[in-house]
């Protein structure tokens, strides 16, 4: 309760939709010598629900939360119809690839939830992107 809030993880305080600030849905990997644990914040049945993440040396923390946060967000705003990105989890394939599970909403699928997967990779400089969120077919080429 002591950490300092991010804009991003209010929205749903800040924009009305509900009067009160969730952190949850933690998931905590490691690659390299550094520890990622992502998480979700916002109201879980919102628009306004996204991913962020924070790195540590130590699983254990303290963690610093990343500056390009949130890492997974709604797309309505820029013309695509998803929304309530959250709740995920990575799945690293054989061949290294990094896969991103959450759920989200859609115009289609209006308050429920449908899984998504998309790419996401760990930058050389450490920074963590999830390429999504992304509606059409996907190659796993």
């Amino acid at each position: 309760m002591d950490d300092i809030q991010a804009e991003w993880e209010s929205r749903s305080v800040t924009s009305q939709e509900v009067n009160r600030r969730w952190t949850e849905g933690s998931y905590l990997f490691k690659q390299g010598d550094t520890y990622y644990m992502m998480y979700s914040a916002n109201y879980f049945g919102g628009q306004y629900y996204a991913v962020g993440y924070a790195t540590a040396d130590n699983p254990l923390g303290p963690f610093t939360k990343a500056a390009n946060n949130p890492v997974l967000e709604k797309n309505s705003n820029e013309g695509g119809n998803v929304t309530g990105t959250g709740h995920n989890m990575m799945l690293e394939l054989p061949d290294g690839r990094m896969l991103c599970v959450y759920h989200a909403r859609t115009r289609q699928t209006g308050e429920n939830r449908v899984v998504f997967i998309d790419r996401m990779e760990i930058k050389e400089n450490g920074e963590l992107v999830v390429h999504g969120p992304t509606t059409g077919k996907q190659s796993i080429e």
